[in-house]
């Protein structure tokens, strides 16, 4: 765990979700909140979400090209017969399109995490962080849910060791950024709020609360 620069910065936590937000554009209160790292707030992303993030973005844009796959059957289908000739070209070039996108945005996807790394601080995953979320999964402790539970619970022990690593900063503010609900269950609010962490489900009212109007 990287502790050696201390800062009374506002520290804001980023999960998984936040971060295909911010590789995706899809939300543009995260891209505004963003550049506010190092100036009014830090930014702290554990590593293992930048490894969830990576093997979880690559899943996705193989299943958009297995969904490809079936469009590219139907315009076949379709050329068969003369009435849809019309159609079948456009609906070709709109998959060859898209197709491009999905390769510019499987090339991009280790540049972004390099950039990543640059711009916040990464914190390292390590053997105990990992084996407590292990822990913590068997024990069907929160966010222990059946679908990527395990993922969830090693995101937030990696969380909790973040605040336990910055606890000697008192009068410090704490938030962690999510759009999991998992999260929000009051058990994890109360772990979290014992290291000062707030849970913010926003990154619009982080944004406004840091920028003064």
């Amino acid at each position: 765990m990287n502790t050696t620069k201390k800062s009374l910065l506002p520290l804001v936590m980023f999960e998984t979700n936040i971060i295909f937000d911010y590789f995706l554009g899809r939300d543009a209160d995260v891209l505004l909140l963003s550049k506010l790292s190092q100036k009014q707030i830090e930014i702290k992303i554990p590593d293992f979400v930048l490894m969830e993030f990576r093997g979880s973005i690559l899943k996705e844009l193989g299943k958009k090209e297995y969904k490809l796959s079936f469009v590219r059957q139907l315009a076949n289908e379709l050329d068969r017969a003369d009435k849809w000739n019309n159609g079948t070209d456009s609906l070709r070039k709109g998959c060859e399109l898209v197709a491009k996108d999905i390769d510019h945005l499987r090339s991009s996807v280790d540049v972004f995490i390099g950039e990543i790394r640059k711009q916040f601080t990464v914190e390292t995953h390590s053997a105990e962080i990992h084996y407590k979320g292990d822990l913590r999964y068997v024990k069907g402790l929160p966010p222990a849910e059946p679908e990527r539970g395990i993922q969830d619970c090693r995101v937030l022990e990696a969380i909790l060791e973040i605040g336990r690593a910055d606890a000697e900063n008192n009068n410090r503010e704490r938030f962690f950024l999510t759009k999991d609900s998992d999260f929000n269950k009051g058990s994890v609010k109360e772990e979290l709020r014992a290291f000062g962490i707030e849970i913010v489900n926003s990154a619009g009212y982080l944004y406004g609360r840091f920028v003064a109007p």
